[in-house]
C-alpha cells in the first residue's frame, strides 16, 4: 500500500549548497544529523536524517541543472493532497508558478511557486514518506519543530495558505519582517542544549545570532540559516486512551494553538471565524491553558495528540467553575479539522468524564455550546450528558447563529454511576 505523509504541513527540506561535503560536516557536528547516500535511489542522492527519520536532502549547486550564480539556500516542501489542484488554486490566489506540477520519479508530484508575500515554496504530494518527526529521537539530535514565514503582511500570507490548501497549515507561524527584509520561509529546529550548539557552530565557522523575542538564528559558513528553539520538555501524560494522549500544555504548543485558532471552521461557533493573532495566543490562550487549579491538583486544559503519531489534534477542558471547589466542572474541547468525524472528541470527553468523577472530586459536569452547534451537542450526548436548559446571553459581537441562544448539558455523579 502506498503510504502518504501528513497533509498541510512542511515535511522535507533541500540544502542547496556549493559545498556539499562542508555543509554535511557542519550540520552533522552541530545538529547531530546523519548524512548518507541513498543507495535505493538511482540518482544516489545525499539525504540526511534525525535519528531514524529522513528529513531532507542535499543538492549541489555546481551541477549544470542549477542556474549559474544561484546563492546557497534551503528549499522547503509543503505536503498537499493534490498538487495540480492546489497549484491552480495558488495561482488564482496570486502566486507565481515557477515550476508547474511534474512527477519526480517515485518521490511524488511537485510544483514550485512564489507566494504573494514573495517567498518560495514547493507543493509536494509525497509517496512512501511519513513526514518530519514530532518528538526527539535522542538528546543529541535536532528535529524540525515548526516553520516560520517572515514577511511584510503575515495575516495576508496566512489567508493565502489556508485558502490554497483548504485548511490552516500545521506547525507553522507567520511573523512580520523587519523593514527591507526579504520574505522567506525558515525552519525552526528543536535542540536540547542551545549553548552547546552555539559553541560548536562558532568553532566550525558558523554563527548564532539572537533575534527579537529571544529566538536565535543559526548560520552555516556558507550562509544556510535555520532558527533554533529549545526542545520542549515532554510532560507526563495526564490521560491516555486507545488513540489519544492528553498532556499539560507548554509554551512550545503556541504554533499549533495558533494554527488551530486560525481556522475559520474551527472558530465558527467561538468568534464567527475571525482570525487569531500570535499575541492572542501568547497573552490570552496560553495563560488560560497553563493555569493550575489547586482544588483539583491539576490543570483545567490538556493538549491532545494522536497516540501513534504524536500529531497535534487540539485540546480538551475539564475545569472547575469555582477556583476553590472541584464539585462542578466544565467539559470542553476544540479539535482541528483533521480530527473531525473520527470519534476523537467523544473518546477524549468520555475519558475526562471518568477521570473527573473518579479522581478529581467532581460531582457534576456541565457543558455549553451554541444551540446551532449540532456537532458539539452530539458529542455531549454520546459522552452521557443530557440536555438541561436553553438560555441566551449577551455576545460582545454577535455571530451567525447566536440569535438562537445557548444550550447547557449536564451529567451528575449519581447518573454516571447508574449508567456504568
Amino acid at each position: 500500500m502506498t503510504r502518504h505523509g501528513p497533509l498541510n504541513e512542511f515535511c522535507w527540506m533541500d540544502l542547496k549548497t556549493r559545498d556539499p561535503s562542508g555543509t554535511a560536516a557542519f550540520f552533522s557536528a552541530v545538529l547531530g544529523w546523519d548524512f548518507a547516500v541513498d543507495e535505493t535511489d538511482w540518482r544516489r542522492a545525499v539525504v540526511f536524517s534525525a535519528g531514524d527519520h529522513r528529513i531532507g536532502g542535499v543538492s549541489d549547486l555546481a551541477q549544470p541543472v542549477h542556474p549559474p550564480g544561484l546563492p546557497a539556500h534551503v528549499a522547503y516542501y509543503l505536503a498537499v493532497d493534490d498538487v495540480d489542484h492546489r497549484t491552480a488554486v495558488a495561482a488564482e490566489n496570486g502566486a507565481q508558478i515557477l515550476l508547474p506540477p511534474f512527477d519526480a520519479g517515485d518521490q511524488g508530484r511537485i510544483a514550485t511557486l512564489i507566494d504573494p508575500a514573495g517567498a518560495a515554496v514547493s507543493l509536494w504530494r509525497p509517496r512512501g514518506f511519513a513526514g518530519w518527526p514530532v518528538s526527539p529521537p535522542d538528546e543529541g539530535t535536532a528535529i524540525p519543530h515548526h516553520m516560520v514565514l517572515v514577511c511584510a503582511d503575515p495575516e495576508r500570507a496566512r489567508h493565502f495558505y489556508t485558502g490554497t490548501t483548504g485548511a490552516p497549515l500545521a506547525r507553522t507561524a507567520f511573523l512580520e519582517a523587519a523593514p527591507g527584509a526579504a520574505p522567506h520561509w525558515e525552519l525552526a529546529v528543536a535542540v536540547s542544549d542551545p549553548d552547546r550548539v552555539a559553541a560548536r557552530a562558532r568553532e566550525l565557522g558558523g554563527e548564532l545570532v539572537t533575534l527579537t523575542g529571544g529566538a536565535a538564528r543559526l548560520s552555516s559558513p556558507e550562509g544556510l540559516t535555520l532558527r533554533l528553539t529549545t526542545t520542549p520538555q515532554v510532560s507526563p501524560a495526564f490521560l491516555e486512551t486507545d488513540r489519544l494522549v492528553l498532556r499539560p500544555a507548554t509554551a512550545a504548543d503556541a504554533a499549533d494553538l495558533l494554527a488551530l485558532d486560525s481556522d475559520p471552521a474551527v472558530m465558527r461557533y467561538i468568534n464567527g471565524g475571525r482570525p487569531t493573532s500570535a499575541e492572542d495566543i501568547r497573552d490570552r490562550t496560553l495563560p488560560r491553558l497553563l493555569h493550575d487549579h489547586a482544588c483539583t491538583g491539576t490543570r483545567g486544559y490538556w493538549i491532545a495528540r494522536e497516540r501513534d503519531t504524536g500529531a497535534f489534534l487540539g485540546w480538551f477542558e475539564l475545569r472547575p467553575l469555582d477556583e476553590h471547589d472541584p464539585a462542578v466542572v466544565e467539559l470542553g474541547y476544540r479539535l482541528g479539522r483533521a480530527a473531525w468525524g473520527r470519534g476523537y472528541a467523544t473518546e477524549g470527553a468520555r475519558a475526562l468524564v471518568d477521570k473527573g468523577f473518579t479522581d478529581l472530586g467532581a460531582q457534576r459536569i456541565t457543558a455549553n455550546t451554541m444551540a446551532v452547534n449540532t456537532g458539539s451537542r452530539r458529542v455531549m450526548e454520546k459522552t452521557g450528558l443530557t440536555f438541561l436548559r436553553a438560555y441566551t446571553e449577551d455576545w460582545p459581537e454577535a455571530i451567525e447563529g447566536s440569535e438562537h441562544g445557548e444550550v447547557e448539558y449536564e451529567l451528575t455523579r449519581e447518573a454516571w454511576v447508574r449508567g456504568r
